[in-house]
């Protein structure tokens, strides 16, 4: 067992300096830089050089030991273009100029600094990675370590099949889309050491183009937080890799040395329970304010749930009549539609025209053209040609609405019932599961958070009870004897249990899910009432069209008298009538052909719907979805989600460590400590698991 606190530069340090420091070209001559409660003084730098190589080699004042440092990609740089022709010639077995440069600097830094003890460390993120990996693979009788984070690959050849590298560790970041890339792609095979995933960043937040540089290098701004619906994140990726609390050594190796449980030791327990925003006690308050706002916003999308709705009809109206894209399919949803009205002026003007041929047939029944009719034998009379027309006409305003009594219960009715998934009625059912599940989490993280302070109060306890022992007795506990006999009431309570959630139970895969079975049932009701009334209007007007054109005809060929051959004896008798029946025929076609013209754009636009109704569901389902939930306030959801889900694992394996660090005393105030870690940790992963659930992976 041992005591001893690692005081020599860690990998949060060097992740720290190639992911932020060494991008600011700091000077020989500049303040020192600090670097997690260390100072680092910067001994010599490497910028601009032809190659392309920007590098620092700096020395820790507290250690005494020397780094160099890689920048990573600086497309703007001086020799900006000689980083993208590196980056590109990594990709192949070509040899890369910027590789070498770097192994000689590297060993200049050596040779150089050689009187105090050399180059201890070689780090570099993206590629400054395998600038920096290089030079292990080139120097392995040389005592370094390497530490990348986000890295490049090294070109193909480079490793030694054979070797480990153990001595290198490259930090994957779990939010950057360039590192996955890699991955996806196979090739961080070609990256040599061991791979340790970390989550820093936003995620789902690294999609976006302007947040890729900043968590592919591990900070945002110049260190900035990341903030999210007013909540400010640490994403530096420094502080998401997880150590011992008492040895300082990273806790992605399996277990860590053992230490003594002394005072001392659990004073820095404590200390690390309960201190600042990066103690235990200070990221589980991050994770509340982080639950707390994603929940808060949830309730005001359930606030906004009449408004979502009226949103949802007036888009399924407003893209309904963009198919229509005739000025009479406005306001389909009400019985005031104009094309309702303008049947009626079809109707009337239908009867206009009748009118006119009325007059026709008093023209036509007037004792000059009645002598024609007798002499010539034929029939003038055109009053039963509307009968067609009329019944047509009635049914289409029938069918009409019919059509409109549609839209109306779509809008009215159906469009309410789509937030429901399915149950057909009006009801916010994926926010309301949200909201439920959301109270049960948040007061599970209260808890927790209590159970951190009791875990706490019981590490200061045991350690004051150490502190007042005699030596012997510390010693009893140093070899696994007994501290109490019988450990206090209070270090066997646990805190209240957490609850269980019988909410979001298939995850956020419910907002799919709810919206799929709207989409089928507003499908299934354009298919079964919408188009099927379009379809027989579409019938009807085409008829319709038919018919008058017939009357129209009808019309002409028989009010044309004075093509009639008539005797020569009774010419004198009608040739002013039959002057005057032509021009009421005209005005009795007139009312007809402005019918016609209408129909054909009523038509088109009755087509357009019957057979894009299907594009109709389509450009109205991203609308659906954003009522569901909407998609802005989805994406800053997930993110708070996704960041809380993150600390609680980051949490996890710090738990292990303090487990197996209390592990097999037999002492029982330290297995009441031992237990109540464990229900600590199993109380993280409870929450981790709710919080999972309305988080998208």
């Amino acid at each position: 067992m041992t005591n001893k606190i690692n005081e020599k530069v860690t990998d949060p340090d060097l992740v720290e300096l190639a992911g932020l420091h060494v991008y600011q070209n700091p000077q020989i001559y500049d303040d020192p830089l600090e670097v997690n409660g260390k100072t680092f003084r910067v001994l010599d730098t490497r910028y601009d050089h032809p190659s392309g190589l920007d590098a620092m080699t700096v020395k820790c004042l507290e250690t005494g030991e020397i780094s160099v440092i890689y920048q990573g990609t600086q497309a703007d740089a001086k020799y900006g273009k000689q980083d993208l022709k590196a980056d590109a010639q990594l990709l192949s077995d070509l040899d890369v100029e910027q590789l070498d440069a770097a192994e000689e600097y590297y060993v200049e830094m050596k040779e150089r600094y050689e009187h105090e003890g050399g180059v201890s460390y070689v780090a570099g993120n993206s590629l400054g990675g395998p600038l920096a990996s290089n030079v292990v693979v080139e120097h392995p009788e040389d005592d370094i370590r390497c530490v990348t984070l986000n890295p490049a690959l090294l070109p193909k050849g480079k490793m030694d099949p054979n070797r480990e590298y153990s001595n290198i560790v490259n930090y994957f970041g779990s939010n950057d889309v360039l590192t996955k890339g890699l991955i996806s792609l196979g090739l961080d095979d070609r990256i040599p050491g061991e791979r340790r995933d970390i989550s820093f960043g936003a995620p789902y937040a690294g999609l976006q183009f302007n947040n890729i540089g900043p968590f592919h290098t591990g900070y945002y701004g110049n260190n900035k937080p990341y903030v999210v619906a007013g909540e400010k994140i640490n994403v530096s990726a420094d502080d998401h890799i997880i150590s011992s609390i008492w040895t300082g050594e990273p806790l992605y190796s399996g277990n860590t040395e053992r230490i003594d449980i002394t005072p001392e030791a659990l004073d820095k327990l404590s200390n690390a329970l309960i201190g600042d925003d990066l103690s235990v006690h200070g990221k589980y308050t991050s994770i509340d304010s982080y639950m707390n706002k994603s929940k808060l916003l949830v309730e005001q999308e359930g606030e906004r749930f009449s408004a979502r709705l009226n949103e949802l009809q007036d888009k399924i109206e407003e893209i309904t009549e963009s198919h229509f894209s005739h000025p009479l399919f406005k306001g389909m949803s009400t019985l005031a539609a104009p094309i309702l009205l303008e049947l009626d002026i079809w109707i009337a003007l239908l009867g206009k025209a009748e009118s006119f041929v009325r007059s026709i047939n008093k023209v036509l029944d007037s004792p000059p053209l009645e002598l024609v009719e007798h002499i010539i034998n034929i029939d003038l009379n055109v009053a039963n040609i509307f009968e067609p027309p009329r019944e047509l006409l009635s049914q289409f305003k029938e069918n009409i609405v019919d059509l409109l009594q549609g839209f109306k219960q779509l809008s009215e009715h159906l469009i309410p019932t789509l937030l429901s998934g399915g149950k057909q009625v009006v009801e916010d059912v994926f926010v309301n599961d949200l909201n439920a599940h959301y109270k049960i989490v948040n007061l599970n993280i209260e808890k927790v958070s209590k159970h951190i302070e009791l875990f706490n109060f019981k590490t200061n306890f045991v350690r004051a009870e150490m502190v007042m022992r005699d030596k012997n007795l510390a010693d009893s506990i140093t070899n696994k004897g007994s501290l109490l006999a019988v450990a206090p009431s209070m270090l066997n309570s646990s805190g209240e249990p957490l609850t269980e959630s019988d909410h979001m139970l298939v995850g956020m895969k419910l907002g799919d899910l709810i919206l799929d079975e709207s989409i089928a049932i507003l499908t299934a009701f354009g298919n079964n009432v919408i188009q099927a009334v379009v379809g027989t209007l579409i019938g009807i007007v085409s008829a319709l069209e038919g018919s008058l054109e017939a009357t129209i005809l009808q019309i002409k060929s028989k009010a044309k008298i004075d093509s009639v051959a008539i005797p020569m004896d009774f010419l004198g008798l009608y040739s002013n009538l039959a002057n005057k029946v032509n021009a009421i025929a005209e005005s009795a076609i007139a009312p007809l052909e402005e019918i016609t013209g209408t129909l054909g754009g009523v038509r088109d636009g009755l087509t357009r719907v019957f057979f894009g109704f299907p594009n109709i569901v389509n450009e109205f389902k991203p609308f659906l979805q954003n009522a569901i939930l909407d998609q802005f306030k989805l994406a800053e959801i997930n993110i708070l989600n996704g960041v809380s889900s993150s600390l609680h694992g980051e949490l996890e394996l710090l738990f292990e460590d303090i487990i197996y660090q209390l592990s097999e005393h037999k002492g029982n105030s330290i297995t009441a400590l031992h237990d109540t870690s464990q229900k600590v940790k199993a109380d993280l992963e409870t929450v981790r698991e709710q919080i999972e659930r309305i988080t998208f992976s």
